[in-house]
């Protein structure tokens, strides 16, 4: 899939992975990395589809694709990505694509919570809906998990589109809670001007480069100016310090 417009937004802040299960090889395990900035990658995990066909009740050796409709409409699921947490559970991301999607349309992303154990991966819960997803049928285009924000891990997901010449992207946090995950807040990833009619040329890039874990991260822009924006947690969501000094399209 080719790179969001996030680009280098907000990737895995992995301080370390736990080690792979033994009863599943295919799960990856992840290099120590620092932990700010938080950047994203949107290369799609093809190793993972042990952990895929156990979350969307596929046969074994089954094609790592499921179809599943919602709300009338027909998506096609994918693997993105795995991100192991303490107690033998692993979170599964899955991309889920619409067709014939209308500019504005989005996909869907399919966060599954699978546990370990000698038999392999049970699942244990299922949830959609969450997190940040593209234009045009697209799911989430960038993604990371990241130990850095809080006691418990967070995914963070970005998605965005291009509208008469002007391209905007946000990025979603989403506590990986041990019950179930949770939308935390979000903020613009990147946004890009100048293409369309009378439009003023800029550009911003952000990247979160720190954080006091549960309270409180800050996002870095890069571009047309540097800019510094906090967001705070309050009532169980981040918002934003202050104005927005990020134009949007």
């Amino acid at each position: 899939m080719r790179k969001s417009l996030l680009g280098a937004l907000i990737a895995p802040a992995l301080l370390a992975s736990p080690a792979a299960f033994a009863f599943d090889p295919d799960t990856p395990v992840g290099e120590p990395k620092p932990a700010f900035p938080v950047t994203l990658d949107s290369d799609e995990n093809s190793t993972i589809g042990l952990a895929f066909r156990t979350a969307f009740g596929l046969p074994k050796g089954a094609e790592a694709t499921a179809t599943r409709e919602i709300d009338g409409r027909t998506y096609t699921f994918r693997p993105a990505a795995i991100h192991l947490l303490p107690n033998r559970v692993g979170v599964l991301l899955s991309l889920g694509s619409l067709d014939e999607a209308g500019h504005s349309e989005g996909g869907i992303n399919a966060i599954h919570y699978l546990q370990g154990g000698p038999s392999g991966w049970q699942r244990k819960g299922e949830w959609l809906n969450l997190g940040a997803v593209g234009s045009v049928g697209n799911a989430a285009t960038a993604w990371g998990f990241s130990d850095a924000l809080g006691k418990n891990p967070f995914l963070v997901t970005s998605g965005g589109g291009v509208w008469q010449g002007c391209a905007i992207s946000s990025a979603t946090l989403t506590e990986l809670a041990p019950d179930a995950p949770v939308d935390r807040g979000s903020f613009t990833g990147s946004m890009s001007s100048g293409a369309g009619l009378n439009q003023k040329e800029q550009s911003f890039d952000g990247q979160i480069t720190a954080a006091v874990p549960d309270k409180s991260f800050t996002v870095t822009y890069t571009g047309t100016r540097a800019i510094k924006q906090q967001y705070a947690l309050k009532n169980g969501k981040y918002e934003l310090v202050g104005k927005d000094q990020i134009p949007g399209c």
